[in-house]
């Protein structure tokens, strides 16, 4: 079983390096061009590799946590407190896994589907959206109850990702153009839990000594990505005259 993990840990990590290198070559081509659409889905695939294989591990730890984690036992004066964080860690990191899964696959989707939302509608799209969002709920929850702001901050970003993907799977009509907001809004958003993966775990190997600055890996990505997404989702609005103009009688 623990080497079952450490393959699949090698698989996340090979996979997770492509992804964070795949991400910006559709992001620096034109939208329509070869390179946009394959490497797009070379990303895409890469994506869900990385998802599926951290949720795989993060299930196995929680399930059979002395098995794979053994190493963590040797030394441990309770195991029973190992086990308890063992829990909040790799139950945090299965939600995370979830995260990146819904965000990759609603970029993707929302192109496939752009005006006929009805893909979108189906049941297998939606419970995805829906665990997201409970989940978010209960992780921001059991944070604030427990001090734990990285549930806290991750619970609600997931509430606020799962509910924007559901308003826009279920509203009564989008604008003519506005699902190419919604692909690329959905794709940074998925390039920013890469990113946030890598800097918050490499960061931790790295920087050690840093202490609770740690956290800066964690939330950093998430802040300047969604600065970024916000103006290039307003530049292509105005681009594709979706931009809210002032009203002016």
């Amino acid at each position: 079983m623990a080497n079952l993990h450490s393959f699949l840990f090698i698989i996340h990590v090979v996979f997770g390096g492509a992804a964070l290198v795949l991400f910006w070559i559709p992001v620096l081509t034109k939208k329509g061009q070869l390179n946009h659409i394959q490497f797009g889905r070379y990303y895409r695939t890469a994506m869900y590799t990385v998802a599926a294989s951290g949720a795989l591990m993060a299930m196995m730890v929680l399930m059979w946590p002395m098995t794979v984690k053994g190493d963590l036992f040797t030394t441990a004066h309770d195991p029973q407190i190992v086990i308890e964080r063992i829990r909040v860690l790799w139950g945090f990191l299965l939600y995370l896994s979830l995260l990146s899964f819904t965000s990759t696959r609603h970029g993707m989707q929302t192109l496939n589907a752009k005006a006929d939302r009805s893909i979108l509608r189906r049941w297998h799209f939606v419970v995805p959206l829906i665990v997201l969002f409970v989940g978010g709920v209960l992780l921001a929850v059991l944070g604030y109850l427990n001090n734990r702001t990285l549930h806290i901050v991750f619970g609600i970003l997931g509430v606020a990702i799962s509910g924007s993907m559901l308003r826009y799977c279920f509203k009564a009509t989008i604008k003519p153009g506005e699902w190419v907001i919604e692909h690329l809004s959905a794709m940074i958003g998925s390039g920013i839990g890469a990113y946030t993966a890598f800097l918050a775990f490499g960061g931790r190997v790295i920087f050690s000594d840093l202490g609770a600055w740690q956290m800066v890996f964690w939330i950093a990505p998430g802040v300047i990505g969604g600065i970024a997404a916000s103006v290039i989702a307003q530049k292509y609005a105005k681009q594709m005259g979706l931009a809210k103009r002032p009203n002016i009688e």
